[in-house]
């Protein structure tokens, strides 16, 4: 859901560092869980939190899940799903300088957290049975 830097609030940023911190403790969880059985598989699997920036409000801050499945370091499937994402527009494209007129927005994950994290849970299980 696309927000504009006038829906920026505590409530919000209270949202997002919630969702960055299940997201987190959901990452090591599911690492702990299929860490044995990819590795039965001869691949690795990899839940991962990150984020790119300090204030989730500033432009280019980024917060993510991404699921990496190797084998040898080589990818054999990837996933990601955006958490939060901030950006600075200028005539609705992003750009990197603050003109005058540019406007910052936020995206927030469209799918709840429940969904999601089914969703991905559902992925892994599916690619662990065909390995």
């Amino acid at each position: 859901m696309r927000l504009e830097q006038y829906e920026f609030t505590g409530t919000l940023k209270g949202k997002i560092t919630e969702a960055e911190r299940k997201w987190s403790e959901w990452c090591d969880r599911m690492n702990l869980i299929y860490g044995e059985p990819a590795a039965a598989s001869n691949v690795d699997v990899k839940f991962r939190m990150s984020r790119e920036g300090h204030d989730s409000y500033s432009p280019y801050y980024r917060s993510e899940v991404t699921l990496t499945v190797s084998r040898n370091e080589t990818v054999l499937d990837s996933r990601r799903i955006v958490i939060w994402e901030c950006q600075r527009f200028f005539l609705g494209m992003p750009t990197k300088w603050n003109f005058p007129g540019a406007k910052t927005a936020g995206y927030f994950m469209d799918p709840s957290y429940e969904n999601a994290a089914i969703e991905l849970e559902e992925h892994i299980v599916d690619f662990l049975n065909r390995a």
